[in-house]
């Protein structure tokens, strides 16, 4: 489709959630340090659709986590790197999971999922290391399909609220 045409549109629900559920591509998650600065970090995760929320496990030790804790509300974008450029772009607000919660199965999918099969026994040697499981769930959302003009040309970004079932 021509970056020029009309067809340009959000995402419809099902077109989202198999971008999101599709390939590898990185979400990217921005938080805020304590000192006001803005700052994003990449990570892998798995898209609940039905709970309107991304599971992320991360390392117990990096900013991202400890300034997550300190303000739990963050912004996540997934966008696809080559055309065509599509995007789901989210206000959220972490939750982070008890200590119970078993981050093991998920992690050796995203493992799968990110970096194939050879990728799972990498991840594996890892796990031995101290891990934070949480969600982002969905507060705002906004799509793009990645054809034709972007709409913002023309308009003003739509977000549509996410009700947490």
């Amino acid at each position: 489709m021509a970056m020029t045409s009309d067809s340009g549109r959000g995402m419809t629900i099902e077109e989202r959630d198999a971008f999101l559920t599709s390939g590898a591509i990185f979400a990217k998650i921005a938080i805020t340090m304590a000192d006001g600065w803005p700052v994003m970090s990449p990570v892998w995760y798995d898209w609940l659709a039905g709970e309107q929320a991304f599971l992320v496990v991360s390392k117990e030790r990096t900013s991202m986590v400890r300034n997550l804790r300190r303000d739990p509300r963050c912004g996540l974008l997934i966008d696809n790197p080559t055309t065509p450029y599509k995007r789901v772009s989210v206000q959220g607000e972490v939750e982070f999971l008890p200590g119970d919660f078993d981050w093991i199965p998920p992690a050796r999918g995203m493992a799968e999922r990110y970096l194939g099969l050879s990728g799972v026994a990498y991840a594996e040697t890892t796990f031995e290391f101290p891990r934070v499981p949480f969600y982002v769930w969905v507060k705002k959302i906004t799509t793009w399909n990645g054809e034709g003009f972007d709409r913002t040309f023309t308009a003003d970004t739509t977000w549509h609220n996410a009700p947490r079932p």
